[in-house]
């Protein structure tokens, strides 16, 4: 059950990323991380801490509870 919210999270990130018309690179560098992180995250290899997921919402000028919404 966990691992598809984990999914559900990292779809979310990449679709809202790809919204903005970011590059995985481009994220990184509003998040000041490494780029390899980022494609981790969306491809549920790694799991961001609360601190990275309010970065993450704020670089994609989205409230952090957009990246929980799992229809």
């Amino acid at each position: 059950m966990t691992e598809n919210y984990c999914k559900q999270f990292a779809q979310n990130v990449k679709k809202y990323r790809e919204l903005k018309n970011y590059s995985k690179g481009k994220m990184a560098e509003l998040v000041d991380c490494d780029l390899s992180y980022i494609g981790k995250i969306e491809r549920s290899e790694k799991y961001p801490n609360l601190k990275m997921i309010f970065k993450i919402a704020e670089a994609l000028e989205i409230p952090a509870k957009c990246l929980f919404d799992f229809d």
